[in-house]
């Protein structure tokens, strides 16, 4: 009895020592990160003494504003920022706690939080409205509430294979919420310290496959810096739990012009009908199915992005 007592005494010593090394080098790589990949946009100060991270490139009116999926960040959207910035003025930002922006205030997320903090940033941006507001996934949803609650600053909207306000209450549990919390609990048990170790020495095959998908070559290195850091575990964690939960009906859009983009493939029975069913929230809206892509319309078939997003520009304009 002794013996095995000893012996759980000095695994529990071990496990804490392992766990404080690990933490020492996060800290220490993450440090280093940061001065290695300088934001490649502006920090918008915001309130509270927080800064969203926000990037531009061309000019004109009226301004497309992305609002990018569930923990994605603004390297994911350049290619289709480097092409409609020849029709007018793009910005994409980095939601509250992703890529380079400051967390957000501390409580659970909301929708409604949410828009409002894109109102703030690019009021204090600068960036004058009306806006073509472009959302992918959990952005869509952002999107609407947005042009519900400032609807005198939207003049457009685009939804990329956007989630529906009630999906989660639609979709079946195990491909839904129940999903949603399993990835959750997923990563909230990653030791990020061994996991960036791990990325080190390539033991985690999908991470660089990812990466080259998603952001410029240039930008690689920043994206991978992203995803092994703890506030990209903290917001995934918040946003997926916030995926989990949300339930409500998407909010009438009159005949404000919208534009829905579909996936083709989804593997859900139900999201051909959801998706309807926020094409019908304006009168002044078109469906159109991506055929060849899957729910990241904007990485599988950008010229789908890009032809809606120019379309939208050109029905907006005087």
């Amino acid at each position: 009895m002794a013996q095995a007592r000893k012996l759980l005494v000095r695994a529990l010593i071990l496990a804490a020592s392992a766990g404080a090394v690990s933490a020492v080098y996060q800290r220490v790589a993450e440090a280093r990160d940061r001065r290695r990949f300088p934001a490649p946009g502006r920090l918008v100060p915001v309130g509270d003494d927080r800064r969203l991270h926000l990037y531009e490139a061309g000019d004109g009116r009226p301004a497309v504003v992305i609002v990018p999926a569930l923990n994605g960040s603004i390297l994911e959207w350049l290619h289709i920022v480097r092409e409609v910035q020849h029709d007018t003025l793009v910005c994409v930002y980095d939601r509250a706690g992703i890529g380079w922006s400051d967390p957000p205030p501390s409580g659970r997320l909301s929708i409604t939080a949410m828009a409002a903090d894109l109102c703030a940033l690019l009021g204090a941006a600068g960036v004058p409205p009306p806006y073509i507001v472009a959302g992918h996934s959990l952005g869509g949803v952002v999107a609407r509430r947005f042009a519900a609650d400032y609807p005198q600053q939207v003049c457009g909207l685009v939804m990329v294979d956007s989630s529906h306000d009630d999906q989660a209450e639609r979709i079946s549990w195990r491909q839904g919420a129940g999903a949603n919390l399993k990835f959750a609990l997923r990563c909230r048990a990653w030791i990020l310290g061994a996991r960036r170790l791990a990325a080190v020495r390539g033991m985690i095959p999908n991470l660089d496959a990812d990466i080259a998908r998603e952001a410029p070559p240039e930008y690689a290195g920043a994206a991978r810096a992203i995803s092994l850091s703890t506030q990209s575990r903290r917001i995934t964690v918040a946003e997926m739990l916030l995926a989990a939960r949300h339930r409500n009906q998407p909010a009438d859009l009159g005949s404000l012009p919208l534009t829905v983009l579909t996936s083709a493939s989804s593997t859900l029975d139900v999201w051909p009908q959801l998706q309807d069913e926020l094409a019908d929230l304006s009168t002044a809206s078109r469906h159109i199915y991506a055929q060849r892509a899957g729910h990241n319309i904007h990485l599988d078939e950008p010229e789908a992005v890009i032809r809606a997003l120019r379309e939208m520009i050109s029905q907006c304009r005087p």
